[in-house]
């Protein structure tokens, strides 16, 4: 899971406390069964046909920095963005 915790943690909740806490519910399964309740949903409302998808994903490169931008893990520690797409094919 990604989130950026300095921006949603406040003065009742630090990062710290939230990255902790998020650990403990990868260990207990917590996100594996949400995960798996929200396809048996989607299956349900909408179906999913999982035959036939493409999947392809690239590194921008980001000289500038900002907000989006973070480290490459493939490109020396330079800033860049890594993008991914999933369409049915």
């Amino acid at each position: 899971p990604g989130a950026a915790y300095e921006r949603i943690s406040d003065t009742t909740c630090s990062a710290t406390t939230i990255r902790r806490r998020r650990d403990k519910w990868i260990e207990a399964g917590a996100f594996k069964e949400l995960e798996q309740f929200c396809l048996e949903g989607y299956e349900k409302m909408v179906g999913l046909q999982l035959e036939n998808l493409a999947v392809d994903g690239c590194i921008t490169k980001a000289p500038c920095g900002g907000e989006a931008a973070g480290r490459s893990p493939v490109d020396r520690g330079k800033q860049g963005t890594k993008r991914s797409l999933l369409v049915e094919g």
